[in-house]
């Protein structure tokens, strides 16, 4: 039987689970504020792997808008030939094979090339937040999701069982075997254990 991906429902009696023994809050307000906290875990495990979409884009005039999720650029091929990637402000390097990325974080993002083609396109991306109980998880391991949303719900509450901590430190761990999968499955290039071990801690 095939993998299911798990929903925002899913996550949420996963998080009742650890916290309220499997009792979902009949709270409208408590279950917001815990839909909050599970985006916010979705944000941080997706920003930690560096999770990669790809998609087609045409140049028009020698530039295309990226899409609305886009955080940064991957790879851009060109058939089967990778294009490098240049400073926007490197302008003798602007040749064939070549591309380079404008805008921000606010006003959007641009693909450059030099010629007018389709490129298929990988870049990291930022999931949409999760509202509807129906909303898929991205995250390989949705665990990782759920353990920091308990941790960040229960220092909210002054972490009465002091037990946050080693909730940060299982999401991080899960974190580690994701992106260990990944590499092995993908030849992924998120982020690595050294860069996880070193950035310990980073949501306090």
């Amino acid at each position: 039987m095939a993998y299911s991906k798990k929903d925002l429902a899913y996550l949420k009696q996963s998080l009742a689970d650890r916290h309220d023994s499997g009792t979902l809050p009949a709270s409208s307000t408590t279950l917001s504020y815990w839909t909050r906290l599970l985006n916010r875990g979705l944000v941080y495990c997706s920003d930690k792997l560096r999770l990669v979409k790809q998609t087609s884009l045409t140049t028009s005039s020698g530039t295309i808008s990226l899409p609305d999720d886009f955080l940064t650029i991957a790879r851009v091929y060109d058939g089967t030939t990778e294009l490098a990637h240049v400073d926007q402000e490197d302008v003798p390097a602007h040749v064939a094979g070549t591309f380079w990325i404008t805008g921000n974080h606010f006003d959007g993002f641009a693909l450059n090339t030099t010629e007018d083609k389709t490129y298929t396109v990988k870049y990291s991306f930022r999931p949409s937040e999760m509202s509807s109980d129906s909303d898929v998880c991205v995250i390989p391991d949705p665990e990782a999701v759920v353990a920091f949303a308990y941790g960040t719900l229960r220092r909210s509450e002054t972490d009465p069982l002091e037990d946050a901590d080693a909730a940060f430190e299982e999401c991080d761990e899960r974190l580690i075997e994701i992106q260990s999968a990944l590499n092995i499955n993908e030849n992924f290039t998120g982020f690595t254990v050294p860069d996880l071990i070193t950035t310990k801690y980073h949501w306090e």
